[in-house]
């Protein structure tokens, strides 16, 4: 879904783009830029570098701030050639690319042809006159024969075969951009590939021949970076989270903070933002903010992610949104960034986040202490101001079998796009009646203990104790609620079902109810859907044997009725329910 403020803005720089474009010739020179740097200092040592095997080495202001180190100018079509032996060699980085210039300002090496300040680019002669020769003295030839058709086609043929993936793939990401390619950036050149090639020279009045010279390459990823160049990136130096960086001012609004996090949220209602990491620890720390950065909601669970001694990457996706990150330990400092896009843009995704990882610089400081570790209670509704992912809703169970069955209560689970124990273990709903539901793991996973049911008809009134995640395993652990059976019908005379004078909360619904030996006598039951009668909060009921037993045969699960005599106190209650009872989440 792609945000309709980003769709406009390249709507309309497509159009200008496009009809500059159309009524400019092919260039007459172009460059081989080998990097950009975001410092001045960096890009002279660069060139300093590569000044040791080449003579035309040239560096230049880009727009928004950035410095280019380029060799050239070169022939359109002697560039790919020198470009592929330079890379062949060695000599120049492998991320090499041709560019007409026309993001180039001001000329700053070599000293002797340096523009002065606030200059636009000027035309200057190859400082390597070997590659462009200077052109012979004027004199009466005659005039040549027409050259074939064929030969350009097959010139263009052979540069293109000469590109490597990564080349072809940069390419059909500036398709993409143009808006002539909607397929997978793969780096082959198939039907799809082929297709945009013509469309765009089609509409740029070159002959659709579906291969691209020298020169179309240079103009379509000119263009690709003007495009770009209209989502205004700009430095950000953010002094709180010590970081600095390349993001485009126009998608996303000013930083909120909330530790670890700085979050550059988009504009209006945008999908796209920027999560700066910066926090103080160390390995431990590091990964438990890998863990809790897990149920962020601008994190879905479909993708890879991996998690290394000093180090994380995460890559989510869902039908919304794609997001990529990573976060490295460095001298006690915790830093990195989550990028945000919306999902099925992938070219203008992959462009913008090579922008901005490569742009990532560390400064000195970070942002304030963090609530992770220092107790086993993580944060559940947000954490640095992020929403935490949470489920539709969360229920209690009770072990019924060593496979790892549950007895709970039944609910309506035609909204759980997936049922889930505490540990992450996909749920299956095996049978389910109007009161109660047998849940099956879809992997067998030995629980630690397994309920023990009284059989008997049970007496009333006696004090009772309800195992159950009342607060959605926020405590990380079921709690103990003491009450009373008071009858064994409900308020309409109903067998079955009977009712309590105890004090729960929605987590608890479906949790054991456990007489004074241990023993389960029923299943908390939801309570009864409002009407005009209200009942007071501690009205509550459960399904007790006759409906218990009903639903264990219906799904062929024998229930361990051994009982025990002995009275348990409150503390090895709460042990008992730590072991017997399931925390049961469904997920949208």
């Amino acid at each position: 879904m792609r945000s309709p403020f980003l769709c406009s803005l390249v709507a309309l720089m497509l159009t200008y783009a496009q009809g500059a474009l159309a009524q400019s010739a092919a260039p007459k020179q172009v460059w081989i830029q080998l990097e950009t740097r975001l410092h001045l200092e960096d890009s002279m040592d660069s060139i300093e570098t590569y000044a040791r095997d080449l003579s035309n080495v040239n560096g230049f202001e880009i727009d928004g701030g950035w410095f280019g180190v380029a060799i050239g100018p070169y022939d359109p079509e002697q560039a790919d050639a020198d470009l592929q032996k330079l890379r062949a060699e060695g000599i120049i980085p492998r991320t090499s690319f041709t560019t007409t210039g026309a993001t180039y300002g001001a000329r700053f090496y070599p000293p002797a042809l340096a523009a002065q300040p606030g200059t636009a680019n000027p035309t200057v002669q190859n400082t390597a006159p070997q590659t462009v020769p200077p052109p012979a003295p004027a004199e009466e030839t005659a005039p040549e024969p027409p050259i074939s058709a064929a030969k350009p086609l097959a010139q263009a043929k052979a540069s293109e075969q000469a590109m490597t993936e990564a080349e072809k793939k940069y390419l059909q990401q500036a398709l993409a951009w143009a808006g002539f390619y909607d397929s997978a950036i793969d780096g082959l050149y198939g039907r799809g590939t082929r297709a945009a090639m013509k469309g765009w020279q089609s509409v740029n009045g070159y002959d659709a021949t579906g291969v691209l010279t020298t020169a179309q390459r240079a103009e379509i990823i000119a263009d690709y970076r003007f495009l770009l160049a209209g989502l205004g990136f700009e430095e950000v130096v953010d002094a709180q989270a010590g970081i600095a960086l390349r993001l485009p001012s126009t998608l996303l609004a000013p930083a909120s903070y909330g530790p670890p996090f700085a979050t550059y949220a988009a504009k209006d209602i945008g999908l796209a933002q920027v999560i700066l990491i910066s926090q103080r620890g160390d390995r431990a720390r590091l990964a438990a903010l890998y863990e809790v950065m897990q149920t962020l909601s601008i994190l879905p669970e479909t993708g890879p992610r991996k998690l290394a001694k000093s180090s994380f990457t995460i890559e989510a996706y869902d039908d919304l949104i794609h997001s990529t990150g990573f976060a490295t330990l460095r001298d006690g400092d915790i830093k990195g960034l989550i990028f945000v896009w919306p999902r099925g843009d992938s070219a203008r995704r992959a462009r913008v986040e090579e922008e901005i990882f490569t742009s990532f610089t560390r400064l000195s400081g970070t942002l304030g202490e963090a609530p992770i570790l220092g107790s086993d209670l993580k944060p559940q509704e947000s954490l640095g101001g992020l929403r935490i992912r949470q489920p539709n809703f969360t229920q209690s169970g009770v072990f019924i079998s060593q496979e790892g069955h549950i007895l709970t209560a039944a609910q309506d689970y035609s909204g759980c796009g997936r049922l889930e124990l505490q540990d992450g273990l996909a749920l299956s709903v095996t049978i389910q009646t109007s009161d109660l539901a047998v849940l099956a793991p879809k992997q067998g996973a030995a629980p630690p203990s397994i309920g023990r049911f009284e059989t008997q008809r049970p007496y009333a009134p006696q004090h009772v104790a309800l195992g159950g995640y009342s607060y959605g395993g926020k405590l990380g652990a079921p709690s103990i609620t003491m009450g009373k059976l008071q009858a064994l019908t409900d308020l309409t005379g109903r067998t079955g079902v009977a009712r309590l004078e105890l004090d729960s909360l929605p987590g608890d619904i479906g949790g054991p109810i456990y007489d004074q030996h241990g023993s389960v006598i029923g299943i908390l039951l939801p309570p009864p859907p409002p009407g005009s009668r209200q009942l007071p909060a501690n009205v509550q009921f459960m399904a007790n044997w006759p409906l218990i037993s009903e639903i264990l045969i219906a799904a062929d699960a024998p229930a361990n009725t051994e009982t025990e005599t002995v009275e348990l106190e409150p503390v090895d209650l709460a042990n008992l329910a730590q072991n017997t009872v399931a925390l049961v989440s469904c997920w949208p």
